[in-house]
C-alpha cells in the first residue's frame, strides 16, 4: 500500500515539475501584447497558476508526511523543497512582468500598479491532534505546511485553525496570549517536558537493568 501510494505520489511531482517548467519558458520569452489591459489579464492568469501550484505543492508534501514511517522521504522532500524555491522564484518573475507591461489606464505619472492575486487556502483536511507524543512531530509540519506558514492568514485566523485541528487531550494545551505563535510554543514546551520525562524513565529502566546484570559476589 506504502509503495502504490509513493509510486502515485511521484507520479503528480513529476507533472506539477511539467508544468513549472512550461510556465518559466512562458516567463522568459513573454512578448507584450498590443495593450497594457491584455498583459495583465495574461500576467494574472500565469500568477494564478503559479499560485494553484503551490496548494498542489502543500497537498503533495501532506501526502509524503502521511506515508508510513519506515519510507525513506530524505531523496523526496529535498526535489520537494527544490520545486517549491522554483515555484516562489516563477511567482516573481511573473509580478515583475505586471509592473512591467501593465499600467493603469489615464496614469501617465502614476508608478505601474500590479494587481495581486488573492491566495486561496488549499481544499485540503486539516490534519488533527489527539495528544499523542509519538503524532506531535508529524502534527505540526503538516499544520506549518498547510496554515502556519500561509502568509495569506492573519494571526486570528491560524489560531482558528490551531484549535480546530486540536481534539480530545490536545485541546487542552492553551496559553495565555493566546496568539497563534504562544500557542505553538505551547505545544513545544508540553512534549520538551513528556520528552525530558520519557528519557529519564529510559535511563532509570537501563541502570536498573544494568545493575540487575551485574555479577555478584
Amino acid at each position: 500500500m506504502g509503495k502504490n501510494m509513493l509510486q502515485k505520489l511521484n507520479r503528480l511531482r513529476g507533472t506539477i515539475k511539467d508544468r513549472v517548467t512550461r510556465l518559466n519558458k512562458a516567463a522568459e520569452s513573454y512578448e507584450s501584447p498590443a495593450t497594457p489591459e491584455e498583459s495583465e489579464i495574461i500576467l494574472n492568469q500565469k500568477l494564478q497558476n503559479v499560485l494553484e501550484l503551490k496548494a498542489q505543492m502543500k497537498k503533495l508534501l501532506a501526502g509524503y508526511l502521511d506515508l508510513p514511517d519506515s519510507t525513506n522521504l530524505e531523496e523526496s522532500l529535498e526535489v520537494i523543497y527544490n520545486m517549491e524555491e522554483e515555484i516562489e522564484n516563477l511567482q516573481v518573475k511573473f509580478k515583475i512582468l505586471l509592473t512591467k507591461y501593465y499600467k493603469a489606464p489615464n496614469a501617465d505619472n502614476v508608478p505601474m500598479t500590479v494587481h495581486k492575486p488573492k491566495l486561496k487556502i488549499p481544499d485540503l483536511p486539516l490534519p488533527e491532534f489527539t495528544g499523542k507524543y509519538e503524532e506531535c512531530e508529524s502534527f505540526k509540519t503538516q499544520f506549518m505546511s498547510i496554515i502556519g506558514n500561509n502568509e495569506s492568514l492573519n494571526d486570528t485566523q491560524k489560531c482558528c485553525y490551531w484549535k480546530s485541528s486540536l481534539k480530545g487531550d490536545a485541546k487542552h494545551i492553551e496559553s495565555n496570549q493566546d496568539t497563534f505563535q504562544s500557542l505553538l510554543s505551547a505545544l513545544d514546551a508540553r512534549y520538551q517536558n513528556k520528552r525530558s520525562v520519557i528519557d529519564t524513565l529510559i535511563k532509570n529502566v537501563l541502570s536498573v537493568g544494568k545493575a540487575n546484570d551485574s555479577p555478584r559476589n
